[in-house]
């Protein structure tokens, strides 16, 4: 009888119920990739597939601008907002979207006419733009704040299969290289505008009037999330950004492709960290030592379980590659070796960076480490890259993400020594 209160409770947890509906949704899109991977490397061809993964590049670099640094900031505030704050956040975070958006559009405009050249990349690049519809619109930030991931997941389940039907329906050969791309933009841009239609019914939100003075108060306090998160970009794409100026197409193609596979494994993580990080915060707030002490514990299994499946994942690497992608990507095989173990040691930062200086609202402990970070990450990508092209691209994450785990610890040994815990 005890056990079975005991379970009961916990299953009642919303940190519980969270955490199922973000692992239904990380499953599903775990899933997703299996199917239509697949298909379009093979469809497309590695040359093809190499254009969209360059395109697709760029875009999720203006992804990050339009996002911001809200879905941290705003969701911090979301918990603590009275009802008619709610509104006020709502448009200050609506506004700022739209104006990056328009930075963005401006940029993309210079972008493809310096690249005009390849015009296959430029009509690829301005059909993914659409994706940037959506991520303007996106309410994820208030759902996470209120703790209701259901929503999260359904609306983005419910996208992505619209999205992939569209795909194995329509995309039969190399030349629809476009319609890939537009139906790969389905699914941002319906979740997108399905959120925000959600959260308006729901929460009965409502656009009110701001000043210029509340937009740039959430600007400036999404800053430091807004620029490590950048820099994180900078961490796991800069690898195809410089291999599109060193290598081939096809080169490109097959790097992106591997990196799939990283990629993937990643999803079962990101739950663990999106239900974790609100509780991090709650009991760093409350006492420094224990919270971290909490953070660490949680850690210690985390970081076993994922190095067990880099190892097992990496033994088997070469059939895997050959099953997923085809014969035309296995010849490097052993490019996702070290992206394998790069996993472990960047979910070891996540629990130092985010679940530990962002939880405890040391934010510009943490901007300042990526910042010294994304330089290194730079540095290392291009000298690697200019000199091994695909090899050194598989090296440079897991090097410049073990230099971020030495600033990130040397930071906490200093919050540390502050709050008396030498």
């Amino acid at each position: 009888m005890i056990f079975t209160k005991k379970v009961r409770d916990i299953v009642h947890k919303t940190s519980f119920k969270n955490g199922v509906w973000m692992y239904l949704l990380q499953f599903f899109n775990a899933i997703v990739p299996m199917l239509t991977i697949p298909y379009i490397t093979r469809i497309l061809g590695a040359a093809q597939y190499g254009v969209f993964s360059m395109a697709l590049n760029i875009v999720t670099y203006l992804q990050v601008v339009v996002e911001y640094g809200f879905g941290m900031s705003a969701t911090r505030k979301v918990a603590l907002f009275e009802r008619e704050n709610i509104d006020r956040l709502f448009t200050a975070v609506l506004f700022s979207r739209i104006f990056l958006l328009i930075l963005c559009a401006v940029f993309s405009g210079i972008y493809v006419f310096i690249c005009i050249s390849n015009i296959r990349f430029c009509l690829s690049l301005s059909v993914l733009l659409i994706c940037l519809l959506g991520y303007c619109v996106q309410v994820n930030w208030l759902f996470q704040g209120k703790q209701e991931m259901k929503y999260i997941s359904l609306i983005n389940i419910f996208a992505r299969v619209i999205s992939v039907i569209g795909i194995f329906c329509f995309v039969k050969s190399s030349e629809d290289l476009l319609l890939y791309c537009l139906l790969y933009s389905v699914s941002p841009f319906l979740s997108g505008f399905i959120g925000m239609m959600i959260a308006w019914k729901k929460y009965n939100l409502k656009i009110v009037r701001i000043s210029v003075c509340e937009i740039g108060r959430e600007l400036k306090d999404g800053w430091y999330v807004f620029t490590t998160q950048l820099s994180s970009k900078v961490f796991s794409a800069i690898g195809i950004t410089f291999l599109g100026l060193f290598a081939t197409e096809t080169e490109v193609g097959v790097f992106s492709a591997i990196q799939k596979i990283p990629n993937i494994i990643m999803l079962g993580w990101t739950p663990i960290a999106q239900v974790l990080y609100p509780i991090s915060s709650k009991r760093l707030k409350e006492d420094w030592g224990k919270g971290t002490n909490f953070v660490y514990s949680i850690r210690k299994i985390i970081i076993i379980i994922f190095l067990l499946i880099a190892t097992l994942v990496s033994i088997f690497s070469k059939l895997g590659i050959l099953i997923l992608f085809g014969e035309e990507y296995v010849i490097h095989f052993y490019w996702a070796i070290p992206l394998l173990y790069w996993i472990v040691i960047a979910i070891n930062n996540n629990f130092m960076g985010v679940q530990i200086l962002l939880g405890s609202c040391h934010d510009k402990e943490y901007s300042k480490c990526f910042q010294i970070g994304v330089i290194c990450t730079v540095i290392t990508n291009l000298i690697l890259i200019y000199l091994w092209r695909g090899n050194g691209a598989s090296i440079a994450p897991l090097l410049s993400e073990t230099i971020l785990g030495f600033l990130l610890a040397h930071e906490i040994r200093k919050i540390d020594s502050a709050n008396g815990h030498d």
